[in-house]
């Protein structure tokens, strides 16, 4: 009876089903949680486009108002 030792090099190199699903999820997860923060960072991005017009626009009407007062002194 001969005993042989089994070392990592001499089993045959499978990639187990088990693996590559656990790699597929993985990878699955990480591009799910990229397009979060890309969706994240668009809604911030565009959130802060709207406060940038919305700002404008309250500067213009201050702006009209002034213009209407101005010319209802003149008048």
């Amino acid at each position: 009876m001969t005993i042989q030792t089994l070392t990592r090099s001499s089993l045959p190199n499978y990639q187990t089903p088990i693996s590559s699903s656990t790699q597929q999820r993985s990878q699955t997860k990480i591009e799910s949680n990229s397009v979060k923060q890309l969706s994240k960072s668009y809604q911030a991005i565009q959130q802060l486009k709207y406060l940038h017009l919305e700002a404008e626009i309250n500067v213009l009407l201050q702006e009209l108002q002034t213009m209407k007062q101005n010319n209802q002194i003149e008048s």
